[in-house]
């Protein structure tokens, strides 16, 4: 027997109309397996009045089966139906069902919710409270490419308030930085084509002396058919950024470093590989004895060591 799981089981707060979530399982055939207390509770019947039986004696006159009629290749159906309650009135629902792999093979997870209604008034600020303590940077431009409204991750980035970036382009918020106008390119871009468009950028974040790599995404916000403005979405990836480029270091060094056995050569493949991802000059100097072709000394070396610079 499949475990399933009521959402919400406490009582509503007045503004929604039912507060838990209806579960069941049916297998291929169409026949309950597996009955959730929200799937009671949303249409009156008991578990041992429902498993067992084929789903189509839950739906409303009309309709001959719950069975989701998904194509073999789906793993997932949605759609709107309209149930009968034990004492028979009718029930509006959204049905999600999941095709999935079971004990007894593959059956399907439905998920019931009553019909949505109107947000209740708390989601508005669950939305406005959403954008302003979202996780990644957010900002929003008109069709002038100047700032509407930023989030507080967009004024940490910046070391500004939204009130001081209010009606200033990228480019005068962050000044002398080629990155800046190259995301503006990208916002007109998408005013211009109406098409999201994502962006790699390195940009050098207030009271640091090295620059961050961002992944930037610009998508266009319309009013119907008509272009408003610019979304801004951007994530600090440097972590992610320089583990990607020490892969590509290691990668580079096997494939370049030791190609011949020639120490000279090898020296100088050594030099080429470190500039400039690890230093601004490198040089290789070796034992002048080596570099002539000797063995090594077997012992300490004693006196003055000559020293001869093979690459750099």
């Amino acid at each position: 027997m499949t475990h399933l799981r009521t959402a919400g089981e406490g009582p509503s707060d007045g503004h929604r109309e039912v507060g838990y979530t209806a579960t069941a399982t049916v297998d291929q055939r169409g026949i309950v397996t597996g009955w959730s207390e929200g799937a009671r509770r949303l249409l009156g019947y008991g578990a041992e009045e429902v498993v067992g039986r084929s789903t189509a004696g839950l739906l409303a006159e009309g309709f001959t089966t719950a069975k989701p009629a998904s194509p073999a290749d789906r793993q997932s159906w949605s759609g709107e139906l309209v149930l009968r309650h034990q004492d028979g009135h009718c029930v509006e629902v959204n049905l999600l069902a999941h095709r999935r792999s079971s004990e007894n093979g593959v059956d399907w997870l439905l998920i019931w919710a009553p019909t949505p209604r109107p947000y209740p008034r708390e989601a508005d600020e669950m939305v406005h409270w959403g954008y302003a303590q979202s996780p990644c940077i957010l900002a929003i431009y008109d069709t002038e490419l100047r700032s509407v409204r930023a989030n507080a991750d967009m004024e940490r980035a910046v070391a500004l308030t939204d009130a001081q970036m209010r009606g200033l382009t990228m480019s005068e918020i962050v000044p002398d930085n080629w990155e800046a106008e190259k995301i503006e390119r990208g916002m007109r871009d998408v005013l211009r084509t109406g098409e999201r468009l994502d962006l790699e950028c390195f940009l050098r974040v207030p009271g640091e002396s090295r620059e961050h790599a961002w992944s930037v995404s610009l998508a266009p916000l319309r009013d119907g058919s008509r272009m408003c403005g610019v979304c801004f979405a951007a994530r600090d990836t440097t972590s992610r950024y320089e583990a990607r480029q020490r892969l590509l270091l290691v990668n580079e060094v096997g494939s370049r470093i030791g190609s011949t056995l020639d120490m000279e050569h090898t020296a100088q493949e050594l030099a080429d590989v470190t500039v400039p991802r690890l230093a601004d000059f490198v040089s290789v100097d070796l034992l002048a004895d080596l570099a002539d072709g000797d063995e090594p000394p077997s012992g300490p070396l004693t006196g003055p060591v000559p020293l001869r610079r093979v690459a750099q």
